[in-house]
């Protein structure tokens, strides 16, 4: 059994604390020595992966390859990384790094093969999507994906940075019409057939394959919390987000391992 997680994130900020919010939420515990024992590094100074990847900027690896060593130095024996468009360079990572990373993308295929799920639609980055990160490891798995148009994946990189930049509140604020984009685009590809069963009435499912789209159900909360309000436009656009929250969320995919690995049973 595992020791000590590492978390390699600052990529960003808003979605490493999602992932550790999430895990210590799903973890049964008494007292503060139930959870489990992490280094986390907000390594928010690595170059922009996407700009590194296709456009010439300068290249992420060298950064991500310091900052793992770090964690194996301060004693992580399993590493995580909460960033997809990383994984573009997870062969070379795992390489040069002595302690096992986690890759949140096969592990994404795996759950879906589980699940007999033979089609998705990809929500990410236009590194993620451009590079064939997930193709990668889904082909083994014989699963299809359906690649946005270009136009899409400019929505879709326009929420990404919109949450960097402006994090929860960037789906909150009612003059952001993005949010609305990203869910016609969702619905687009996999309508759903009643939000309450997660299914779709093509069983194709969306995957979220950038972090920051993990935080999509933070803003739920928020406007779950709000409903007393009655206010038309806040029901409507938790009602969209409701919808985009049945996608299949690969850093939740990723949580999911990390518990299991610490030999966590997670809270019902």
């Amino acid at each position: 059994m595992y020791k000590k997680l590492g978390i390699l994130g600052g990529m960003g900020p808003l979605a490493t604390y999602t992932l550790y919010k999430n895990i210590i939420e799903s973890t049964p515990v008494q007292k503060d020595q139930d959870h489990i024992d992490m280094t986390i590094l907000n390594a928010s100074h690595i170059p922009d992966r996407t700009a590194g990847i296709l456009h010439g900027g300068e290249s992420p690896l060298p950064y991500l390859l310091s900052e793992l060593k770090i964690l194996e130095n301060a004693g992580c024996d399993l590493i995580a990384i909460p960033c997809n468009t990383s994984h573009y360079y997870y062969d070379e990572l795992q390489k040069n790094c002595n302690v096992r990373i986690l890759n949140m993308v096969d592990l994404t295929a795996e759950k879906l093969e589980k699940d007999g799920i033979k089609k998705i639609f990809l929500m990410a980055t236009a590194g993620t999507i451009k590079t064939g990160v997930y193709q990668k490891y889904f082909s083994k798995r014989n699963i299809e994906i359906i690649p946005p148009t270009g136009d899409e994946i400019e929505v879709m990189m326009k929420v990404i940075y919109d949450i960097k930049a402006f994090g929860i509140k960037a789906l909150t604020d009612k003059k952001n019409y993005n949010l609305d984009a990203l869910c016609y685009i969702q619905d687009k590809y996999a309508p759903p057939v009643f939000l309450g069963m997660g299914k779709t009435k093509n069983n194709i499912k969306t995957v979220f394959g950038c972090t920051e789209f993990s935080t999509i159900k933070e803003a739920k909360h928020i406007y779950e919390y709000e409903l007393f309000s009655r206010d038309a436009d806040k029901l409507e656009k938790l009602n969209q987000i409701n919808r985009l929250c049945l996608s299949v969320d690969a850093m939740e995919v990723l949580k999911d391992k990390i518990l299991e690995l610490f030999g966590v049973r997670q809270k019902i």
